[in-house]
């Protein structure tokens, strides 16, 4: 079993445009189990976590000149919460400022 501190995990970008957030899919480690992958959300994060499905993703295969290179495998794993995550504002700030910021141009050369 691996130790829960060096489990490495990184959260993907939830797709749904919904406030309420049941549903997380997270990048880590192809050994990684399910039980740890649980064991890690519940005492890092505080989740409750209701289950945990995983897949293998096969690393992307390119060519560079004559060789042949290859990104690393990793599991994605699909994370059901007990009680859904609620935001009140925009979790993703950066992107609504460009947004406003590109808006904000388009009003002042329009004039």
């Amino acid at each position: 079993m691996a130790h829960i501190a060096i489990l490495p995990m990184m959260p993907l970008i939830p797709t749904t445009s919904s406030k309420e957030i049941k549903e997380i899919a997270f990048k880590t480690a192809p050994s990684a189990s399910k039980l740890e992958i649980k064991c890690f959300l519940e005492s890092f994060y505080g989740f409750e976590v209701q289950k945990v499905r995983t897949l293998i993703m096969k690393g992307k295969k390119k060519r560079y000149g004559g060789s042949l290179v290859a990104k690393p495998d990793y599991k994605k794993a699909y994370v059901t919460l007990k009680n859904p995550l609620s935001f009140s504002q925009n979790p993703f700030p950066f992107s609504s400022t460009l947004q406003d910021n590109k808006n904000q141009k388009m009003l002042t050369t329009h004039r």
